[in-house]
């Protein structure tokens, strides 16, 4: 069942289109990375899906619900929103205001919403900072902060726009650990815009836009071994295609999958040779 659909969007800037004729659907419970450079049009794309940017021509569709004035707080229901910089989205004076605020919005009886915000701030690893002011917190802290309020609310859609891109190696790994948690446990609908490659491994599904159209999509295994093309576009290759390619430079042949799969054995007889 599709959840999201986009059928011929356009969306320019002044003169210049930076989403053009894109269509494409997004599968209910599934998890989907939009990947691209700068510029290629992926950011875009989620605040059209969001209401945020309205869009010149084309047709969105969430749950069914054709995205325009009438429906659109209907569909804003529907989906959450973690954005690159947390810092946008903090209302709050402190951890639990900011989760707490969300829930007001949505008329959580106040009895209701204590049990929620520990259950939440639990859940994102954040119960001990409830009293924090979020501005003090690591870039880390905030996205975690962020997605609380978020899951709070119970939305059937999560888009994170680029949530990982501002933070450290050890940040993003947590970051995208609990996203993968939600997906597999909530089976909440996960769309993620990022250039983050290995992130795009682990999805169920990909979607590459280029120069603002979709340039490739498709599953994880289908898309993601194309590695001339993927540089064309200025982006990244997984690590184990570049694995390969070093073991190749030894002499070395292994059959490519995204796993690594066959890369043990490959290393053992790299060592043989020696």
């Amino acid at each position: 069942m599709k959840v999201i659909e986009l059928k011929n969007v356009s969306f320019k800037y002044d003169e210049e289109y930076v989403v053009k004729n894109v269509s494409f659907s997004i599968e209910k419970g599934s998890y989907t990375t939009i990947i691209g450079h700068n510029g290629s049009g992926k950011s875009t794309i989620a605040k059209l899906i969001m209401g945020l940017l309205e869009k010149e021509k084309g047709q969105i569709f969430v749950d069914g619900l054709e995205l325009n004035l009438e429906n659109l707080y209907k569909i804003r229901e529907k989906i959450g929103i973690v954005f690159q910089n947390p810092d946008n989205q903090f209302i709050g004076s402190t951890v639990r205001d900011d989760i707490a605020f969300g829930l007001e919005n949505h008329c959580i009886p106040h009895e209701q919403m204590d049990p929620l915000i520990l259950k939440f701030a639990e859940k994102v690893g954040m119960l001990n900072y409830l009293d924090s002011e979020p501005t003090k917190l690591s870039g880390g802290q905030k996205q975690r902060v962020a997605i609380a309020g978020v899951l709070a609310m119970y939305f059937n859609v999560i888009i994170f726009d680029e949530a990982t891109s501002m933070l450290d190696p050890q940040g993003k790994k947590e970051i995208n650990e609990l996203i993968e948690e939600i997906h597999r446990e909530k089976n909440i609908t996960i769309v993620s815009i990022t250039h983050d490659i290995e992130e795009a491994v682990k999805s169920d599904y990909v979607i590459v836009m280029d120069k603002g159209k979709v340039a490739m999509e498709g599953k994880p295994e289908e898309i993601l071994l194309r590695e001339k093309e993927l540089i064309q576009m200025q982006l990244d290759i997984p690590f184990t295609l570049k694995f390969k390619n070093e073991l190749k430079k030894q002499g070395v042949n292994v059959e490519t999958n995204l796993k690594m799969e066959g890369m043990v054995d490959a290393l053992c007889q790299l060592n043989l040779n020696k």
